[in-house]
């Protein structure tokens, strides 16, 4: 025999659905409200469909029983007008109608309606009819979930959980543009982990890994909410940087290097000191027209601080002067 649903599990699973009642007929809303309530629905209610179409967008709500005949405006227009809104796509709609209204339930299931139910109705068909509503729009929900998650996995990187190198492009490509029409400063920093690879081919690409999961929470926790930070490739992570000048962006660059220098990365293999190379580029700049560009400009600043011994902030040309640099590189671990 198969077990029976208790009262309380289905007050559980209606406890987070909401219904939006729109009727003209204080008799009719009152009695939908009890019986929702006693199924444990919470319930919100409008008289005209003016008063739901100025609220509706203000509240939560999953599902909308509507009246076909409401007295300032044809409810099937209604329906229609929040089928289109592409907030409320997944929204369920039940329409209230007539028995000889039958053009009608064509013409409203043509526009967006979902369901219909017909006056004079039995509480236990609209339940159930409720009840089918709840598993198609909790079925919506959940493949809501699923596309954020698969989403957010396109662009992020696996291991380090930044963005990965591809969305890192498209974000820059897209705050180019906006810098550029607007004549607002950006910058980028290209950061390159030093002699990264002796600590592979020391002690193996587990402990490397742990490395770059290490100074990937470093980059995330340092930057503003308006920044992005990604893997941009192997050990070389970029970080964007909208709204900022150049000193601005050296300095932060700077930030970023001693925190990395002081910082102790704990491992398997114990303790490893490490350091890093950055490389700095800001718009405006006379010679760089294209995100492209930028990210040359800011690699080429990157080759100049390991060129000249790692462990530096340089920045580009039009700094070319200004470089941070401290003791010489370490990646040696200490147990």
């Amino acid at each position: 025999m198969a077990p029976r649903l208790r009262p309380g599990s289905v007050m559980a699973e209606a406890a987070s659905f909401r219904i939006a009642v729109v009727d003209d007929d204080p008799a009719i809303r009152r009695l939908v409200r009890l019986f929702l309530k006693r199924s444990g629905y919470e319930t919100v209610e409008f008289a005209t469909g003016e008063e739901a179409r100025a609220q509706l967008g203000k509240i939560d709500w999953d599902l909308a029983i509507l009246d076909r005949r409401l007295p300032d405006m044809d409810g099937v227009v209604l329906c229609q007008e929040l089928k289109s809104n592409p907030e409320f796509k997944s929204r369920y709609v039940i329409m209230l109608t007539g028995e000889d209204e039958q053009e009608d339930k064509v013409r409203g299931l043509d526009l967006g309606a979902d369901d219909y139910v017909t006056k004079p109705f039995q509480y236990p068909e609209l339940l159930a009819r409720i009840r089918a509503g709840k598993r198609i729009v909790d079925l919506q929900k959940e493949l809501m979930e699923t596309n954020k998650r698969l989403e957010l996995l396109s662009i992020t990187d696996g291991l380090t959980k930044l963005y990965n190198h591809r969305h890192f492009q498209d974000e820059l490509a897209r705050a180019f543009e906006e810098s550029a029409r607007y004549e607002r400063p950006l910058s980028l920093a290209i950061v390159d982990l030093d002699f990264f690879k002796k600590i592979n081919d020391t002690y193996g690409h587990a402990v490397g890994d742990e490395v770059l999961k290490a100074v990937s929470r470093m980059f995330q926790d340092s930057i503003r909410s308006t920044d992005l930070a990604a893997r941009y490739g192997g050990e070389e992570f970029a970080m964007m940087m909208p709204e900022t000048e150049s000193e601005d962006a050296i300095t932060f660059a700077e930030k970023i290097r001693t925190l990395v220098e002081s910082a102790s990365i704990q491992t398997q293999a114990g303790s490893i000191a490490l350091t890093v190379s950055i490389g700095v580029a800001t718009v405006p700049h006379s010679k760089i027209h294209s995100a492209k560009e930028l990210i040359v400009s800011a690699d080429k600043a990157l080759y100049r601080a390991k060129r000249n011994g790692r462990n530096q902030v340089q920045a580009d040309k039009r700094l070319e002067g200004v470089s941070r640099s401290s003791r010489p590189p370490a990646a040696a671990p200490t147990n």
